[in-house]
């Protein structure tokens, strides 16, 4: 998706943040992130810990993430989730580290009997030698 084609108002600032963070090197360092920081996004935030295998892990879930999906994957790997859910988030994941930019998408699909849309955005930031480090996922529902 054109990231230009973001439509909710916290991943449009949110894009915004993360393009001011990225200095002159035009790379959002992922040491200089603080929770601080991401507080208005936190809640419907997850961060992803990459390491240099690729290998992915949960550092942090958001609690409207956690409600609304009904697990919390704090510590745990894609690995874990079901096999569909897993290629997609994994392929995402791949474009972001290999890619090194950000990625949008929306998704609808049924939850609980009820068609909902979800909007996502996917942010890398950088280790000192320029490779993903983490990615920080946002995601909101659209009304």
């Amino acid at each position: 998706m054109d990231l230009d084609l973001l439509r909710h108002p916290h991943l449009i600032a949110l894009r915004r943040w993360w393009l001011e963070q990225g200095g002159s090197r035009g790379l959002p360092s992922a040491a200089d992130l603080s929770p601080t920081m991401l507080r208005r996004w936190l809640d419907n935030m997850v961060v992803v810990d990459v390491d240099p295998a690729g290998e992915t892990r949960y550092a942090y879930y958001g609690a409207n993430l956690a409600a609304a999906f009904g697990t919390d994957m704090v510590g745990r790997s894609i690995d874990q989730l079901p096999e569909a859910q897993r290629a997609v988030l994994a392929r995402e994941y791949d474009t972001i580290r290999h890619g090194r930019a950000p990625v949008a998408r929306r998704h609808t699909a049924d939850f609980d009997g009820q068609t909902q849309t979800w909007e996502r955005l996917l942010l890398p930031f950088f280790d000192g030698a320029g490779a993903v480090e983490k990615i920080i996922v946002a995601v909101y529902r659209l009304e």
